[in-house]
């Protein structure tokens, strides 16, 4: 009888060791930006190619910046935080600050060069927003600066796996005149996008596999118990 339960015992052991398999791995996952800079809608993009200004500059010169990063293969994120160095600011000591999807390509946000243009510059400053924060002016310029997006962002970082994802930036409200911006002096640092995620993409091979071995260990542990009631 004891060989019995020790026998039942073991099946039990292999059926939860079994269960386990399919037990989702979750990981912190920090992407660097594949592209990222501004776009204006009064002058050409010359020599600051990976400068993430957003605000007005000399003349009123208008820009809005951006942030692409190529997510892979994800799945289940759950949360998201945009990281960017601080760099320089000027103007008045609280901007506020929003972060929006962006329907232009990542391929044509990469063309650069082809600044001015003033579609590409209200994509980024408009439509869904991820998050809107009021950012000091002045501080250390090496400070990384982390906003957490909003269930929008996740949702469409969800929805945009396996793709590339991109993130606008623009001051919001009344400007002013004179220069009102944030992170000048920026095209140093790469932005990152700090990701919560559920690394398990595709069933686990414990599925299938687990279903053969628990029949194949019923079988033996039947023709084991019928052995031991025949002593």
């Amino acid at each position: 009888m004891k060989n019995c339960y020790k026998l039942a015992i073991t099946a039990a052991i292999v059926g939860f060791g079994l269960g386990t398999l399919n037990v989702a791995q979750a990981a912190t996952i920090s992407l660097s930006s594949s592209n990222q800079g501004w776009w204006s809608k009064d002058i050409s993009n010359l020599n600051y190619n990976d400068n993430y200004i957003t605000g007005n500059n000399i003349n009123a010169i208008a820009y809005h910046n951006f942030f692409t990063f190529d997510l892979g293969t994800l799945a289940g994120v759950s949360t998201a935080t945009l990281q960017v160095q601080r760099f320089n600011g000027l103007g008045n000591p609280t901007k506020t600050l929003g972060f929006f999807d962006v329907s232009t390509s990542a391929d044509v946000l990469a063309q650069k060069a082809n600044n001015p243009d003033i579609n590409i510059y209200n994509d980024l400053g408009s439509g869904k927003n991820y998050g809107t924060f009021n950012v000091s002016t002045f501080g250390d310029q090496n400070e990384i600066l982390s906003f957490v997006l909003n269930s929008d962002a996740i949702a469409d970082i969800n929805a945009r796996s396996g793709k590339f994802f991109s993130i606008g930036g623009a001051l919001l409200g009344d400007l002013g005149i004179g220069k009102q911006y944030l992170f000048g002096g920026s095209g140093y640092s790469s932005a990152k996008l700090v990701l919560d995620t559920d690394l398990a993409t595709v069933p686990e091979p414990g599925t299938f596999s687990g279903a053969v071995l628990v029949g194949i260990t019923s079988l033996w542990l039947k023709r084991k118990i019928k052995a031991f009631q025949a002593v």
